[in-house]
């Protein structure tokens, strides 16, 4: 597969290091628009396909936290981006479940991540 360009997630982190550590189940796709009132502004809100201006894939955890993973125009390039890291999360899904981290491992990734010097507070 190709290398995805996932703006959402830290620069080198990966599908397969953001589903083992977060345990992974599931994916979700918002479509969005802006509301900003200048365009310095970032305010946006989840719409309807038709209303949207881009959209969002998120990675679904088992303790129901939502993980942005890529925002993307909607064109026709943006779609292909949408598929195309939809896929790669759904197959990273499917890897880690025939290889699930064990509590040890899981414990390690997250204290590792808790002293990631590019982690905001």
């Amino acid at each position: 597969m190709t290398d995805l360009s996932l703006n959402c997630l830290p620069e080198g982190e990966t599908l397969d290091d953001l589903v083992r550590r977060n345990c992974a189940i599931g994916l979700d796709l918002r479509f969005c628009r802006s509301v900003a009132v200048n365009p310095d502004d970032r305010d946006t809100i989840t719409c309807d396909p038709p209303e949207a201006e881009f959209a969002s894939v998120y990675a679904l955890t088992d303790l129901g936290e939502a993980i942005a993973i890529h925002d993307v125009h909607l064109t026709s390039a943006g779609a292909d981006d949408v598929a195309a890291i939809s896929r790669a999360l759904f197959v990273a899904m499917v890897n880690v479940h025939r290889d699930p981290p064990d509590a040890a491992q899981r414990h390690a990734a997250e204290q590792a991540a808790l002293v990631d010097p590019d982690r905001i507070s």
